[in-house]
């Protein structure tokens, strides 16, 4: 008797959320949503950097960032993107005197972010090349953050623009 019960409740409760069997359509893609997507999978995993530098954008306008990478302690870059139609974005660092540029790609569906360790040295640049867009709203966004790290903190590949084997 207990079960019957339970199965009604159970029944009731799924068809008020379902809307008794109206198809649900889904959400339409927002930038406000997509930029606080992008900010919460920064904060997963984020570890115990100390963030020095952040920034948002869309990627109508792209990246042109100067990252500042001087001092004793190493470097991460996390970098993350929600994009509606943008399934990746490629991400360029290129270092003044550094092993020349380097593409990374950066998924805009996962909700992870790319991470990638930089050694302390000259500047980096970070460059997204722009989505024209036309007169059509936006369509995805980008965020990022430069951390610093303790050394013992760094993770995988401590060099991303000189690469690392395997």
């Amino acid at each position: 008797m207990r079960i019957r019960h339970s199965l009604a409740l159970i029944l009731a409760v799924t068809a008020l959320v379902t809307g008794c069997g109206e198809k649900t359509t889904p959400r339409a893609w927002a930038p406000d949503d997509a930029l606080q997507r992008a900010d919460e999978s920064l904060g997963k995993g984020a570890g115990e950097g100390r963030v020095t530098m952040r920034g948002t954008g869309f990627l109508a306008a792209g990246l042109e960032k100067t990252l500042e990478t001087g001092g004793e302690r190493p470097y991460r870059f996390d970098i993350a993107c929600d994009s509606e139609e943008e399934t990746h974005v490629t991400l360029v660092l290129s270092r003044e005197g550094g092993p020349g540029d380097r593409s990374f790609d950066v998924a805009c569906t996962s909700g992870e972010p790319t991470r990638l360790n930089l050694p302390v040295g000259a500047p980096v640049t970070a460059h997204i090349e722009p989505k024209p867009q036309d007169d059509s709203p936006p369509v995805g966004v980008v965020s990022w953050q430069l951390l610093t790290l303790e050394p013992e903190a760094v993770q995988g590949c401590a060099d991303a623009l000189a690469g690392c084997a395997g």
